[in-house]
This record gives structure tokens, sequence and C-alpha cells, in this order.
């Protein structure tokens, strides 16, 4: 660990450093404007930024959790859904407007707030927690492969023109220290969480996000954080692993290669059908989005994992 906390001081400082030059130097929609005429690198980047979206993380955890393991796949889940709740509190903090650097557009070309970068800051949590991971493992290349999505996710984001540099800068300083937190809070939070009877479990994972929910939605006059996706996908989350830890007890290290293939291909097929069926049923509101993420999220790391026992008993 202290290895990896080397590492990590050293691409937070390099990146605060770089991001404060560049924007001092006035070059906030340089990357932009040089890649204007360039349609492939354009289209290329806008695929690129996709890898920073809310659906890829939700694959991403469903992966790890039903292949790999569950106990690193909660930790992933965590980290971005707290990563996710903290950018949204800053963006209606500062309600900094998106930057109008595109010159393909009169307009902003996308909604919201601009700084910090959402999928910069997501990018940290998720693709730095995974490189946390691979660290632990030993796996060098996956070590560069996660730590070199982060920034041309970041980078992304400026090309296509949905942000500045403030606004990626912003993103992934406060995605490092959000990672940094995780990393040093996750393994006392857990252990102290496991001396809990199960019942202050399920408590706190309903309390806990309906609590952060409320803050979201009253602190601001015009909120625009998704509070009601992250509240409902913690309390998913949190009932639903568990629920799952007690009873199911689903654990993905102790299965063949086979039935790992054949959990991961049933697992993706449900999770898109399920995505895209509750994304049709409600209505897009705060309370709404918490609904549908909190059936999500729970469905997911509970009826799913109890499936996977049932076909694939010997």
């Amino acid at each position: 660990m202290k290895k990896f906390f080397i590492y990590i001081l050293i691409f937070a400082g390099v990146t605060f450093v770089v991001g404060l030059i560049l924007y001092l130097a006035g070059l906030n929609i340089w990357f932009n404007e040089f890649f204007y005429d360039n349609s492939i690198m354009y289209a290329l980047f806008s695929l690129i930024t996709e890898l920073g979206d809310t659906r890829v993380y939700i694959f991403l955890i469903v992966i790890v959790w039903y292949v790999y393991d569950k106990q690193v796949a909660k930790n992933l889940a965590y980290s971005v859904l707290g990563s996710y709740y903290i950018n949204s509190i800053i963006k209606d903090i500062f309600q900094d407007p998106r930057p109008y650097t595109n010159i393909r557009d009169s307009e902003p070309v996308a909604d919201g707030y601009g700084f910090p970068s959402g999928h910069s800051q997501q990018g940290v949590a998720a693709y730095g927690f995974l490189a946390y991971e691979a660290h632990i493992k030993n796996s060098k290349i996956f070590f560069w492969i996660f730590t070199i999505l982060i920034y041309i996710i970041a980078a992304s984001r400026i090309i296509i023109g949905v942000h500045d540099i403030q606004d990626v800068w912003g993103g992934l300083t406060f995605g490092f220290i959000w990672l940094i937190l995780v990393i040093l809070l996750e393994p006392k939070l857990s252990e102290t969480l496991s001396s809990m009877s199960i019942v202050i479990k399920l408590i706190l994972s309903i309390a806990i996000p309906i609590i952060l929910f409320l803050i979201g939605i009253y602190a601001f006059p015009a909120p625009l954080g998704d509070y009601g996706l992250v509240s409902g996908a913690m309390m998913g989350l949190g009932l639903g692993y568990t629920l799952e830890k007690e009873k199911i007890k689903y654990d993905p290290r102790e299965l063949s290669t086979n039935q790992r293939i054949l959990n991961l291909v049933i697992g993706i097929v449900i999770t898109l059908v399920l995505y895209l069926v509750l994304s049709t049923v409600f209505p897009e509101s705060p309370i709404m989005d918490l609904l549908q993420y909190l059936l999500l999220s729970f469905i997911l790391v509970t009826l799913v994992p109890w499936i996977f026992t049932k076909i694939n008993r010997k």
C-alpha cells in the first residue's frame, strides 16, 4: 500500500501542477480548438468519454461482482457512488456554467454545471480504485491500463467541448482526494460494520442514504445533482449486500472458469434488460430515481447471485 500511495501522490501532484499551469496560461479551451477540424479524433474521444458514463460503471461493478470478488465490487461501487454524491454537492455549491468551448454549437453542449467534471472525478474513483486492486495483485499491465483510462477520459471531456481545463482539473483533484480517503478508511469502516448486528446494518443501509438524499434535495434552491440515483443505489446496495452475505453467500472466487463465463453472460443480459425496463417504467424525478436505482441495485446483488447459486451447483 505504501508504494501505491507514492504513485498516487505523484500522479495527483503532477496533475495539479500541470492543470494549474494550463489554467494560468489561459489554455482552457485550447484542446477543443486544436481538435475542432479533426472529425476522426473528435469521434474517437466521443467514444472514449462514454467509459466514464454511469451505465458503464454499472456494468463494470456487475462484472467484478459476478466473476471476480464481490467485496472488491462492493468497495468499487461505494467509491463511485460516494464520489458521485460529493461531485453533485460541489457542483450545486459553485453552480459553474458549462463552457461555450465547442464552437460547433452556440450553446453549451451538455446540461448541468461544469465544475468539477463528474467524468473526471468518477474516473479516478472507479479506475483509480481498480488500479489500486491491480497493484495489490501485482498486475502491472492492468495498473497502467486503469491509470491511463483516468487521464484519457478526463482529456476527452475537454476535446469534445463539454468541460474546460478548470473543470477537469477540479474533477481529478477531488477524485484523488476521495480515492485516498476510500483506501485509507474502507478497512476500518468494514471492520466496524462487521461487528454490528444485521438489524443495525439494515437500519444504517436505509437511514444514511435517506439523510444524504434529503441533504442534497433541500440544501440548495435548485439542485441539479443526481441525489436520487446515488441514494437509491446506496440503499439497494447496502440492503442487498447485507442480506446476500448472510443468506445467499455467493462467492465467484470458488467458481470454475466455465461457471464464471456463464454467470457473466447471464448477469450482463439481466442487468441490461432490468436497466432498460426500470428506466422506461420510472419517470425522471429525484424520488423516482431513488426508487429505480434502489430496485436495480438490490436485485443485482441479491436475486442474480441467488440464481447463480442454483445454476452453479455441481
